[in-house]
């Protein structure tokens, strides 16, 4: 088991085909997890997996299964997300019923913890090789679309977990939230490209350092620092309870 292997949650056309072929060009053993098993996904990776990233369990047994079959992931890739409570033609961001918005929570956030929680339990246990996590964001974080509550709370919400990642555990993994931005730094939105996502994610899969963690790139050009992005002040709790009073 001496192949480093990528895990990938939501594979599917596009963006997780192209990260997918990308590792398996360069010698890596490729793991797709899909919700829904099809036949052009059967031969997508060398091992398929099926689940719901909606279940917290299934995302970590997903985890366990690859570790007995090809070894623990040295790049885990979240690439799934929910858009149940996007409400088009208001912009009340309370639109949606409560149930949406929790269902797009559980996919967009929630799932991404189970995997990361999943992949630092993992990553402690190797000795050698890229030990990297990486989500695929984009620019809701910084930009508020009313209509899209579930999804732009959730990448922000799991914009705050890989940013505490990247600081807490930078000595022995690296953490990215990945946002793909035009060549003026706005947003793709829905315009994602797939090849541009696998270059990406292979340079920080295997790079020895910890890039940004709120990766931004652009097409043809790699990392590209945007002025809608920045750090938060990284302070343990028990740094801020011995500031108080001071």
């Amino acid at each position: 088991m001496s192949n480093k292997v990528l895990l990938l949650y939501g594979a599917g056309a596009n963006v997780g085909a192209a990260i997918l072929q990308k590792f398996a060009a360069n010698g890596w053993k490729t793991v797709a997890v899909v919700r829904t098993m099809r036949d052009e996904y059967k031969n997508s990776a060398d091992l398929v997996l099926q689940a719901d990233l909606a279940d917290s369990q299934a995302i970590q047994k997903v985890f366990s299964e690859v570790e007995s079959k090809l070894g623990t992931p040295n790049c885990v890739v979240y690439n799934g997300y929910a858009l149940e409570s996007f409400s088009p033609g208001t912009t009340n961001p309370f639109a949606a019923s409560p149930e949406k918005f929790a269902q797009d929570l559980a996919i967009n956030t929630v799932g991404c913890y189970a995997a990361a929680s999943s992949a630092a339990t993992g990553f402690a246990k190797l000795s050698s090789g890229p030990k990297v996590f990486i989500y695929t964001g984009n620019g809701f974080p910084t930009s508020i679309v009313p209509e899209q509550p579930g999804l732009g709370s959730g990448k922000a919400a799991s914009a705050y977990l890989i940013e505490a990642a990247a600081n807490a555990l930078k000595e022995d993994s690296h953490w990215y939230f990945a946002d793909e931005r035009l060549p003026d730094g706005k947003p793709v939105m829905t315009d994602l490209n797939g090849e541009a996502h696998g270059d990406a994610y292979y340079d920080l899969a295997t790079r020895k350092d910890q890039a940004a963690w709120n990766y931004t790139f652009v097409k043809g050009k790699g990392y590209s620092k945007c002025s809608d992005t920045a750090n938060h002040a990284y302070t343990p709790i028990a740094e801020l309870f011995a500031n108080l009073g001071k």
